[in-house]
Order: structure tokens, then sequence, then C-alpha cells
């Protein structure tokens, strides 16, 4: 992941905090909020795991820097035992994820977290987008090329510095035909050892492990099916989704799928990254949009409110 930079940690600071025009005041991580215990009860009636959970904050101070009305996407899990974080994340103090009934996983920043789904509804405004409970392909649809390659290698290339070539230098003879072809004799005695060497050297793509192997090989047919126009069960499928995220909260992906890395966007990243295998064929995919002053290729919160999945419940606001 790369370091903040001076964008990211203003966007981190301004988004907690709320200004209100009147009477003026600045209130730094506020504790009010719109949603009250009436909304969060109806929430947690209707929510379902694989749910996609987007809510927003009134009057942050960093709304007018991020385009769409919403600006954190969570992923409802269900209940998470410590079992699955040690079996499915290996690790080792699964208390320390807060595992629980009714969990939501979701990003801030190059941290992950569970969270209790009423702790995740303090906010001012929140809907419950889910997607159907059969998968099928919508006309026109097509794996993107990015997923396609994932498929092919989830592993991230291992970048290796080519080391310097030494320059010898060496006293040239005394006639100028000497010269030239004492020159070309050393331009082809070097590259004859520097192909060589790289025949010998050539180094075989990084693979993944059996487990991740086994994941991304379900998420492939997945996506086949859904493109071949095969009907899948939702419910069927979860399990695959459920483990993806779990993985996130000890090994964060670091593949590129054409999504800039941007504080305020991380939450989309995490929840498009658990439901590739299908959210393509929702419209819910990267898209230029201006965030704090520039234009970047991110996922917004909004794509998953106006793209085609259901909305099950949504707060008046």
């Amino acid at each position: 992941m790369p370091n903040n930079n001076f964008a990211e940690k203003m966007s981190t600071v301004l988004s907690d905090i709320k200004v209100f025009k009147w009477p003026f005041f600045i209130v730094y991580r506020p504790r009010n909020f719109t949603l009250k215990g009436c909304h969060t009860r109806k929430v947690m009636a209707q929510v379902k795991p694989g749910d996609i959970l987007v809510r927003f904050f009134k009057n942050n101070l960093s709304n007018p820097f991020i385009e769409g009305t919403f600006k954190q996407v969570g992923f409802y899990l269900g209940d998470v035992s410590e079992s699955h974080l040690k079996q499915f994340a290996k690790i080792d103090e699964p208390s320390q994820f807060n595992p629980g009934k009714q969990r939501v996983i979701y990003a801030v920043g190059d941290k992950v977290f569970l969270e209790d789904v009423i702790d995740f509804c303090r906010c001012d405004g929140f809907a419950i987008m889910r997607f159907p409970r059969k998968l099928k392909c919508y006309p026109n649809r097509k794996i993107p090329e990015l997923l396609q390659a994932y498929f092919k290698n989830p592993v991230k290339p291992v970048e290796t510095s080519s080391e310097e070539s030494e320059i010898i230098e060496e006293t040239p003879p005394k006639s100028l035909k000497g010269s030239l072809k004492r020159i070309f004799n050393f331009r082809k005695k070097a590259k004859e050892e520097v192909e060589e060497e790289e025949e010998h050297n050539v180094e075989e793509p990084a693979k993944p492990d059996a487990t991740l192997a086994a994941i991304v090989k379900a998420e492939q047919n997945i996506a086949q099916y859904i493109v071949q126009g095969k009907v899948i069960e939702f419910d069927k499928i979860f399990k695959i989704l459920y483990r993806v995220a779990i993985r996130e909260l000890n090994t964060p992906y670091d593949y590129d799928f054409g999504i800039e890395r941007f504080h305020a966007t991380r939450s989309t990243e995490l929840v498009y990254f658990i439901t590739k295998s299908l959210c393509w064929n929702y419209g819910i995919e990267p898209e230029p949009s201006r965030m704090f002053l520039k234009k970047r290729m991110v996922i917004t919160p909004d794509i998953f409110v106006d793209g085609q999945l259901e909305e099950i419940w949504k707060s008046e606001f």
C-alpha cells in the first residue's frame, strides 16, 4: 500500500469534522446522528448476509470533496466466529477483530474492520442494497479484462530491479580497423553472455497457495456461469464471498484492478474485491470521478445504489 499523501491525510481529518451553518459551530468526531434506534431495528430485521450497506454523514467537512450522496460502504457478513477467523484468515488472536453476531466488514484507509451492524448504523443516512437471489447475466455484459487476468494469476508479480551494467574501459588499439574489429567482437561477446544469463535466470511467475487458488477458481466459475447465461442461487455462492472477505482482515489484496487507491474510497474497493466475481454484471465498475479536487478512477459509494442491485431499505434524508 502507498503511504498517505497530503490529500489522503486531509481527507481523513475532514471526514471527522461536522460544520453547522446556523448557529455556526464545528464538531470534531460527532456522536449525534440522524438514524435512531427505530431505524436500526428496521435494518436489523431486514438485512441478510451478502447485503451491501451504504451510509453517509451530514455536514461533514469532507462531503463537498467527494462526489455523490453516500460516503462509505460495508459488506454484511452476518455471524462471524473466532473459529472462522482462525481457519480462513489464519488469525492467531481473533478476539482483536471483534467477531460476533451480525457483523459488517468495511475498510477505513489501509485497515479493515469488523463491526456490529448496530454501530455501523450510527450515521445520518443509510441504505440496504442486495444482489438478486437468482443471479443471471444482463445483456451485453462481459467479464472485465483485468478481472480475467486476476483469475489467471491472482498473485502480484514481484518487481525486481535490474543490475546496472558495468562499463569496461579498454586501451584502444593503434589502428582504426583494429579498433572497430575489437569493439564489434566485444559487443557480440557481451550480447551472447547476456542472452545466456537470461536463459538460465528466467524466473517463473509467482503462484498462489492452494487455498487462494481454490477460492479464485470458484470466483472464476461464478463469473463464467453468469456470462454464459446460467442462473445461480446467491445463497449457494455466498460462502465464497464470505471467505474472500474474512481473508482481507489478515492479508489485504494488493492487485491492480484499475482503481486508484484513495482514502475516501477504500471501503468501496474492499466491497468491490469481495464481490468482484459478480458485481461487474450489475454496473459496479471503476469510473472517473472527482475526488478531493482531482479526477480519479474509483468506485464511488453511489455506484452501489445507482446500479442494478435491489434496494431493500433506505432511510429518509
